[in-house]
């Protein structure tokens, strides 16, 4: 440690504050000697428990420090997988939601193909009632349309070219008029039957196209359900990340705010750290001069016994040297 003054320097001044002092001063000047040594030893120690309080308070704050790097370097991570599935979990509801419009879509198309189906299967047994009325009208044995139509075509030409009397004109006409209803309701019939047999095949088509909706409905239902299950897995996952996100979070606050305490402390025992130094080096100055005091104390006690055997001398009338003549003047035994 650098002191403030040069000794010599420092020696002139308490030579000169000698000069303007009593011979009490040197029991004083141990005393302070005591004094000072004890102060210094006792600030020293208190220095040093200082200094190993510093240490250990930056350590424990180093190492609080390397703990939230690193809990700060997992969060990142973990907020990367979290980032992931929450994408993930995007994409899905997205996917999930496009699954619902098309259940919904095919729903609708659905109910409209029972509604036609409903309405063709009436239409069909309506149908279906009227030709059975007309099968029994026509008969168990179903005649040829094309024979029918030949009978009655020669019953009308013979009826028209044909010489007959009142009784054979009444049987052509009964016959013509027979064979005519059962051809027209023949005719019917086998229109019924045309009908019957399209709205069958369009019943049929339907049929099966709603099948298909059904099975596809099926298998997007099943998707759906698929999807819901894996949402509700990944939403479970992402809870937990979030959970332990917070966690760690809440650690690294907690470590940083105790590492924020260790820091303050330190600052506060560096500071003290500092004053402690101030005062070290200056109780050092002081006892320096406290010692460089005692010291020109016992030279002033040699000197004044010197002087005296020299005043002795003077007052005998031996031969002075220039030191002793300036020795007596030094200590006013003589007027210069």
């Amino acid at each position: 440690m650098q002191l403030w003054f040069q000794e010599d320097d420092l020696l002139q001044k308490l030579v000169q504050c000698d000069r303007m002092k009593g011979d009490n001063s040197n029991g004083k000047v141990g005393d302070d000697v005591i004094n000072y040594s004890e102060k210094l030893r006792e600030l020293k120690n208190i220095l040093r428990e200082k200094e190993a309080l510093a240490l250990d308070l930056r350590a424990k704050r180093d190492e609080l420090n390397n703990e939230v790097k690193v809990l700060s370097l997992k969060i990142r991570e973990k907020r990367e997988i979290l980032s992931e599935y929450r994408t993930k979990i995007s994409e899905i509801i997205e996917e999930k939601n496009k699954l619902i419009e098309e259940i919904r879509r095919l729903k609708e198309e659905k109910m409209k193909i029972t509604e036609k189906l409903s309405n063709l299967r009436a239409l069909f047994r309506e149908k279906r009632g009227k030709m059975r009325n007309l099968r029994t009208l026509i008969g168990r044995r179903l005649p040829s349309e094309e024979i029918l139509a030949e009978k009655l075509e020669k019953l009308e030409w013979e009826y028209q070219t044909k010489s007959m009397s009142l009784e054979e004109e009444k049987i052509y006409i009964e016959r013509i008029e027979k064979i005519g209803k059962m051809l027209a309701n023949l005719r019917k019939y086998n229109k019924f039957r045309e009908e019957i047999e399209k709205i069958r095949e369009e019943i049929s088509s339907l049929t099966a196209l709603r099948k298909e909706i059904i099975e596809k409905m099926n298998e997007y239902s099943n998707k759906y359900l698929s999807l819901k299950e894996e949402l509700k897995k990944l939403r479970e996952v992402r809870d937990q990340l979030k959970a332990e996100i917070e966690q760690m979070v809440n650690q690294r606050e907690e470590k940083r705010s105790i590492a924020n305490e260790y820091h303050q402390k330190f600052i506060e025992t560096s500071n003290e750290i500092r004053r402690l130094q101030d005062e070290i080096e200056r109780i050092a100055i002081l006892l320096k001069a406290s010692q460089l005091s005692r010291i020109i104390e016992e030279r002033k006690k040699n000197l004044y016994s010197k002087a005296k055997e020299v005043y002795e001398k003077y007052k005998r009338g031996e031969k002075l040297t220039f030191e002793e003549f300036k020795l007596l003047i030094e200590f006013n035994m003589i007027k210069p």
